[in-house]
């Protein structure tokens, strides 16, 4: 008897709570105007596109590819892949672009650079299985064939402890964007620097990494503050030093940023905290919301481009830009948006 009443008590309980859950869901994105001028088409995937990078010259596009959504429901996902897509086709499909990925990987955010030569470097990190207890690692990948690389060696420092993004400004240099982690009561992030040899903190006041990236010249670079709903834009000198610029506040929290072809910035951003953290607790749908800044302008003019309540694609992180074409990814969401801006 006694049983039976704690299984119904349990039963109200979460009756309760997905009710509520309901209802905050619901009362986070009433205010949500869905808009965007073109189309879109989904394209499903083994996992989620946390982050993409497109080789704009060939009209490739790398995306970081892992099942999150198995994650965040607190199961084992399956080693994860670089994808690739052919933009240059009609009709995509998703191609493994690793020949040889490490056991057990699980890639976060990616960068490519293509140095004076030609050849393209894919740097990539890799998260251990128990994040926060093991060792981060990054990795490196050569090209061999269009398209097509191999693994080069893997980096690891006791100052990269939660990587989060991360962009190549030379073939074994790069700069580490790191997150705070959800209840971590972490408010401040390292943002650091490897020159080929040597790992240095460059800033210790990050509000939570949540994407990098640089401008056609390797002189600037965008620092997405997701919890200071802010992009930091930094000078980079000869050494690898930085300056900060100038800040440039959002109206929602930033991720990943894409510098499109005119440099102009496209930022995933998350419209509501609030219905992301619900997202990974009951699985609810989170708004996805992407930006068009540019950094160059005197007021740093932000354009909404994009904006859904999570019903096309939940969770957004980013936006590629390839011509008129718009790739939009997701943190968990097993599929990519392919849209066409008019």
């Amino acid at each position: 008897m006694i049983k039976k009443a704690l299984l119904g008590l349990l039963a109200i309980i979460v009756i309760i709570c997905a009710g509520g859950g309901i209802f905050l869901y619901n009362a986070v994105n009433k205010d949500i105007d869905e808009h965007f001028a073109g189309t879109c088409t989904t394209l499903p995937l083994p996992g989620s596109a946390e982050d993409n990078q497109v080789d704009r010259e060939r009209g490739f596009a790398y995306m970081s590819i892992l099942d999150r959504q198995a994650i965040a429901s607190g199961k084992k996902a399956a080693p994860g892949q670089v994808m690739r897509l052919d933009l240059n086709t009609p009709e995509l499909k998703a191609v493994n672009a690793l020949l040889d990925p490490p056991a057990g990987f699980h890639p976060h955010g990616l960068s490519l650079f293509i140095d004076e030569a030609g050849q393209r470097h894919l740097i990539v990190i890799n998260h251990p299985e128990n994040r926060g207890v093991d060792v981060e690692h990054i990795e490196r990948f050569v090209e061999q064939s269009p398209g097509e690389f191999k693994h080069a060696e893997t980096f690891s420092s006791p100052l990269i402890t939660r990587p989060n993004d991360l962009v190549a400004v030379g073939a074994r240099e790069f700069y580490v964007a790191q997150d705070t982690g959800r209840g971590t009561g972490i408010t401040d992030t390292l943002l650091v620097y490897f020159d080929g040899n040597d790992y240095t903190v460059l800033a210790e006041d990050i509000k939570s990494g949540g994407g990098i990236n640089r401008s056609a010249d390797n002189g600037t670079l965008y620092v997405a503050e997701t919890n200071a709903k802010n992009i930091r834009v930094i000078t980079r000198g000869a050494d690898g030093g930085i300056a900060d610029v100038r800040n440039i506040a959002l109206p929602t929290s930033p991720d990943n940023i894409d510098v499109a072809e005119d440099g102009s910035l496209w930022i995933g951003a998350h419209s509501n905290l609030t219905a992301l953290v619900m997202h990974f607790i009951i699985g609810s749908n989170a708004p996805t919301q992407i930006l068009r800044v540019d950094p160059n302008s005197a007021d740093a003019a932000v354009e909404e481009i994009y904006l859904n309540k999570g019903t096309e694609i939940t969770s957004g992180s980013g936006g590629s830009t390839w011509g008129r074409k718009l790739l939009i990814g997701s943190i968990t969401a097993r599929k990519i948006l392919v849209c066409d801006r008019d």
